[in-house]
């Protein structure tokens, strides 16, 4: 069992790792359009709304996605049920975060309350796309996954590319981001249809009641999550011009693409992080250590070239990002590592049935992060506040690794051996750091590559992958996984 587990985990998050991966590249190329033909300030407008619809965005949702998530990993032959009560769910929620991200945007200014209407489109085609799709995650079938990702970043880049270039607005690019995840609802709905059962939308009082019962807290999370990654961007609004938005923004976008490795590993190793939580307390720890090194070790490459190379690397991009960004990006280069195992908590309490104790860790997060804002921003000279909310982004994770540590240690009644397994994540890292510090005159993208395989090899020298994980990997990545879900005969 615990093989055909291991199996399943990694080839899922291998599928969608590669995925993600060439998808977060042509995502990449459409960001570069967008803040070169916008500029700062204009892009600053559209960040900020783009947070205005993220934000209210959770009011859509209130967490109903990740417990059909849940559920539907658990038992799929419920899957129809559950995805019809939370798809009629959702409709009313829909007309509430409309009111909430009007609200927000009328108070800020008339240029953000213009961008609403596409903004709420993006939210919605977001929303029910992010719901069809954990139907894939939940029966283990990626590949669908995979095909969705990428015809979202194709359609988005080829968008963003003609709207660049007929010298559109702010309007025009969130009109686009919304088409790719229409394509990707209707895409889904069919595969469903075809493979599973045929979506439907029903209303169930006591279901939706059920089901909104144990969201809640998950939306709570959520919320609270969004507000932490996103809320040093509306403080900075309010104490500085949309410019410096623009070039912490546009820094931070790196981070956002970057979130991907920790999301899609996290949404692969969730459902089955969710039925191991019930089996035994000794699969748990040991799964959740082993992702937790994981990620760790996949972070400190990102880490070290962008913290070592942020200012040649941004310089040396086809349309170059604004040159402001460039000492944000080595700032928060420094929390890659803490982002990437920090995001373990989240997800591994939720699979324990603890998302109460993800609510107090959220809150303190927020509350250690708002008021660093507060206090760094203003210290930092006119047109540099950004890098005042660059460093409170580090250190705000900083405290999330050591709470999000006690709370699991806690729960999972274990030390988690963080010593012995993150040595040689480190002892290759620092390898990596020299290397790239030697050949700093040299092109940063071939110093980059060679810098990642010395890590590489160190990383295996060291111990920091066994060849016991590594057979885990070749056995899954050449084992096709049998569908799981059972047909119910789409009644």
């Amino acid at each position: 069992m615990a093989v055909s587990v291991a199996h399943r985990a990694v080839r899922n998050t291998t599928i969608l790792f590669a995925a993600r991966t060439a998808s977060k590249l042509l995502v990449l190329v459409a960001f570069l359009f967008q803040q070169h033909y916008l500029g700062a300030s204009r892009y600053g407008e559209f960040s900020l709304i783009v947070v205005f619809s993220t934000l209210s965005s959770i009011v859509g949702d209130l967490g109903l996605q990740i417990v059909y998530l849940r559920e539907a990993s658990r038992d799929n032959g419920k899957m129809k049920t559950y995805l019809a009560a939370v798809l009629a769910t959702k409709i009313p929620l829909f007309a509430l975060s409309l009111l909430t991200l009007a609200i927000m945007a009328a108070l800020k200014s008339p240029a953000i309350l213009a961008l609403v209407w596409p903004a709420f489109a993006l939210q919605v085609a977001t929303s029910v796309a992010n719901v069809l799709r954990s139907t894939f995650y939940a029966t283990g079938e990626m590949r669908y996954e995979a095909i969705a990702t990428m015809s979202e970043a194709l359609i988005l880049l080829v968008g963003t590319v003609l709207v660049a270039h007929a010298g559109l607005g702010a309007a025009a690019y969130l009109w686009v981001y919304a088409l790719s995840y229409a394509v990707t609802c209707v895409y889904a709905y069919l595969v469903i249809a075809r493979r599973y059962f045929v979506p439907t939308i029903h209303f169930d009082p006591i279901l939706a009641r059920r089901l909104l019962k144990m969201a809640v807290p998950f939306a709570l999370v959520f919320f609270l999550n969004t507000v932490y990654f996103r809320i040093d961007v509306v403080i900075l609004s309010a104490l500085r011009p949309l410019s410096e938005v623009g070039y912490y923004t546009a820094a931070y976008k790196f981070l956002d693409g970057l979130s991907f490795v920790p999301q899609t590993i996290m949404n692969a190793v969730f459902p089955v992080l969710s039925v191991v939580h019930l089996q035994s307390t000794a699969s748990m720890r040991e799964a959740y250590t082993t992702t937790c090194r994981l990620l760790a070790s996949l972070a400190m490459p990102f880490a070290v070239v962008l913290g070592l190379g942020a200012a040649p690397f941004l310089s040396s991009l086809p349309l170059r990002v604004f040159p402001q960004s460039a000492p944000a990006l080595q700032i928060l280069a420094l929390a890659i590592v803490f982002m990437f195992v920090n995001s373990t908590f989240i997800f591994g309490l939720g699979a324990m049935d603890r998302q109460m104790d993800s609510v107090v860790l959220s809150v303190m997060s927020i509350a250690v992060n708002v008021a660093l804002n507060f206090i760094l921003i203003p210290i930092f000279p006119r047109a540099t506040g950004y890098l005042g909310s660059s460093w409170a982004t580090v250190i705000t994770e900083v405290f999330l690794l050591v709470a999000g540590y006690w709370m699991v240690r806690r729960r999972l009644e274990y030390r988690l051996p963080w010593g012995r397994p993150l040595l040689p994540i480190l002892v290759s890292g620092a390898l990596m750091a020299g290397v790239m510090g030697l050949l700093s005159q040299l092109n940063i993208f071939l110093v980059a590559v060679f810098a990642s395989l010395i890590y590489l090899g160190a990383l295996y020298v060291t111990g920091g992958i066994s060849p016991g994980e590594l057979r885990t990997i070749r056995a899954s990545l050449g084992r096709r996984l049998q569908p799981v879900v059972e047909d119910d005969g789409g009644d």
